[in-house]
């Protein structure tokens, strides 16, 4: 089974405070997150973070879980991207070859979601509802790593992962795919 990466380094500049440590719906995102991938047979779990202050919120309200680690976003632009290519090159040095991405503020994502990815065999895996979900990619590391190098700065993610060989699955349960951006994202 493939580890996972887990994408908590933002800034939460709408929110206003840390999104993955935020309870909704009784657990914290980044429990309900890890619970769900942990439920689908990704035993490993990596967490991208964005500093030393944010990595010690993330890993206590993770404690309870075994065989998770963080990984300090060591790059100097601080973006989306720049978070996920710094986890992505550590990832790379540890040996990883292909990871399941997601992000920290999708506390309704399920199990299902990530065992259907993983049925598929090309370099990059991409569901869709309504609209793409790139932070929810399997993923060769490798190849994603280069197409983030060879991408323009303004580039969106969504087409950073399309410019590779990319499998787009259709879900038609949306509720799963809703992030909490801001408080009102929290209601049901």
């Amino acid at each position: 089974m493939h580890p996972a990466l887990i994408l908590a380094g933002g800034a939460s500049k709408r929110m206003g405070r840390n999104k993955a440590t935020m309870i909704v719906d009784g657990s914290a995102m980044i429990v309900s997150v890890a619970h769900a991938l942990r439920d689908a047979g990704c035993k490993t779990i990596l967490v991208a973070a964005r500093d030393g202050f944010q990595r010690r919120e993330i890993m206590g309200a993770l404690s309870h879980l075994t065989d998770v680690r963080c990984i300090l976003d060591n790059d100097l632009q601080r973006s989306a991207k720049s978070g996920l290519r710094s986890a992505l090159r550590e990832c790379s040095e540890m040996g990883i070859e292909r990871i399941q991405l997601a992000p920290c503020d999708m506390p309704w994502v399920r199990p299902q979601v990530f065992e259907r990815l993983r049925e598929r065999g090309t370099p990059v895996v991409m569901p869709k509802g309504e609209h793409l979900q790139p932070l929810l990619s399997l993923v060769e590391v490798e190849v994603v790593l280069a197409a983030l190098d060879r991408a323009e700065m303004r580039a969106s993610l969504k087409n950073i992962l399309r410019s590779v060989p990319c499998q787009i699955i259709e879900f038609s349960d949306e509720a799963g795919f809703r992030n909490v951006n801001s408080l009102n994202d929290m209601g049901s």
